[in-house]
């Protein structure tokens, strides 16, 4: 499973936690993005992130059937769904997109998202909302991830 996050080809410079961006989601059972869509489906990325991350830090290790999250500023959602097994399924408009462990989506996240931050956060101001909150769930998320893998190690 694969996310990749960008800026909107249309956003003007300067950078800001508040511009316009897109999630691609790339499956074993097909694919999803927000381009190119009737109604525009671009979302404020900088905060649809930490949204996408924090929910899934709460919904994974809990009892919750299902999760769905929505984007800033856009009617492009993606919805998690906990299998019998265990296992999650994410789906977009109803069509699954993927079914995999909690493990391997959450660090399917959190991968697209430190590679989406990495050269774009530093190019914010230190002060931008944007970049404090992603900042933020980046770091509660990916020791989360690293909790998940300690967790499966032993089994």
């Amino acid at each position: 499973m694969e996310f990749e996050f960008s800026v909107d080809k249309n956003e003007a410079p300067p950078p800001s936690g508040f511009d316009l961006g897109h999630t691609d989601v790339r499956g074993n059972r097909g694919e999803a993005n927000s381009r190119d869509r009737t109604p525009d489906q671009a979302m404020m990325i900088y905060l649809s992130l930490p949204l996408l991350m924090d929910g899934l830090r709460r919904f994974l290790p809990g009892r919750d059937r299902s999760l769905t999250t929505a984007a800033v500023d856009s009617s492009y959602s993606l919805t998690f769904r906990r299998g019998e097994d265990g296992s999650i399924e994410t789906l977009h408009d109803g069509t699954v997109i993927d079914r995999s462990s909690a493990g391997d989506l959450a660090s399917a996240v959190h991968t697209g998202a430190e590679r989406f931050a990495a050269p774009r956060l530093p190019l914010l101001p230190e002060d931008d909302a944007g970049r404090e909150d992603l900042e933020k769930s980046l770091n509660e998320f990916g020791a989360f991830v690293a909790q998940l893998r300690r967790g499966n190690a032993g089994e």
